[in-house]
């Protein structure tokens, strides 16, 4: 009997601290595919300026592509649709109308529903002021959703990294570099490196590369672009002999851009590769570092090769690995 009743009255004491404990909720993380985008607004609005306006901004082709592809992919729903599993979508713009409000706004809520999700929502009282606040934050909201899609690749791979080839590259280019655990290190010189991902149907690979520093130096594209053609006929043959990767500047000129990343003015090259003497391409991406200190330009570069496939995600994905990258 007065076993009994010790174990009540721990039963009891037990249940009252998990009542007074508080209740802790994981929130999901969000899904979807990356350069999707869920739209939520009625189906008139998405077949009038409203969705007009939406697919002037993201149904924009992607430069430096095979493929013409979309620089996001846009899927309308209406609202008694959002509910459960697209709430819980990676990228969603939200359509709100506010009869009365003077202008559009536009707000980002992240996390609304799950983790690593960006939830835009533009409050409008009709789609001419919907339009307008779209048109003004046009660059900020594209922005937006690139960047979040590329965040969300870095940290996929960073939970599994080739620490071994990310030692060898610090060691050799004083740099660092995030490796992805499935990349492996082909070709390994004291100014050029090979690093790739092989599957049955698609070659990812990554060039690590460093060439002098001149007084003649300096990040234009024309120069970025005459390095690259040396040190790749030099390092990349192709199958052929004779043949070897260059850069497309016929057909498809490159795009640069210079933004200050990680601490250091960067020249990103976005274009096409090809192979001379064969038939092979496909997109790249580069990153162009000057070094002071050792006087010395790094390159880190990504390229892509899947014949007749879109390659959208796959370089977006490539270019997540060299946004890693930083000098030491």
């Amino acid at each position: 009997m007065r076993n009994s009743l010790v174990i009540l009255i721990i039963c009891l004491t037990c249940t009252l601290l998990q009542s007074c404990m508080p209740k802790t909720t994981t929130m999901p993380t969000a899904h979807g595919s990356p350069g999707d985008i869920i739209v939520v607004m009625n189906n008139e609005n998405w077949q009038a300026e409203a969705g007009d306006s939406l697919r002037a901004i993201f149904s924009e082709f992607c430069p430096n592509l095979p493929f013409e592809q979309p620089i996001m992919d846009l899927h309308q729903i209406p609202y008694d649709k959002f509910v459960e599993m697209n709430q819980l979508h990676r990228n969603i713009i939200f359509f709100e109308k506010i009869a009365g409000q003077k202008n559009g706004v536009v707000n980002v809520e992240n996390d609304k529903y799950a983790r690593n999700q960006v939830f835009v929502r533009i409050t409008a009282a009709n789609q001419t002021e919907f339009v307008k606040a779209l048109c003004e934050q046009r660059d900020y909201i594209k922005r937006l959703f690139l960047t979040a899609d590329r965040d969300r690749y870095i940290y996929s791979f960073s939970r599994s990294r080739n620490e071994m080839g990310e030692k060898q590259i610090a060691d050799t280019f004083n740099i660092s570099i995030s490796l992805p655990s499935v990349y492996r290190i082909d070709e390994f010189l004291d100014d050029f490196s090979w690093i790739s991902y092989e599957t049955q149907k698609t070659t990812n690979g990554i060039f690590v590369y460093e060439y002098p520093l001149t007084d003649t130096t300096n990040l234009s594209v024309e120069q970025i672009i005459a390095m690259r053609n040396i040190v790749l006929q030099k390092n990349v043959p192709g199958g052929r002999e004779g043949s070897y990767m260059t850069t497309e500047t016929k057909f498809d000129y490159p795009s640069i851009e210079t933004i200050m990343h990680n601490g250091t003015k960067t020249a990103v090259v976005h274009g096409m590769w090809k192979m001379h003497g064969d038939f092979m391409g496909g997109p790249f991406v580069s990153y162009s570092k000057i070094d002071e200190a050792r006087q010395r330009v790094v390159c880190v570069e990504g390229f892509v090769y899947e014949p007749n496939a879109p390659v959208r995600d796959k370089i977006r994905n490539i270019e997540g690995i060299i946004y890693t990258y930083s000098l030491k």
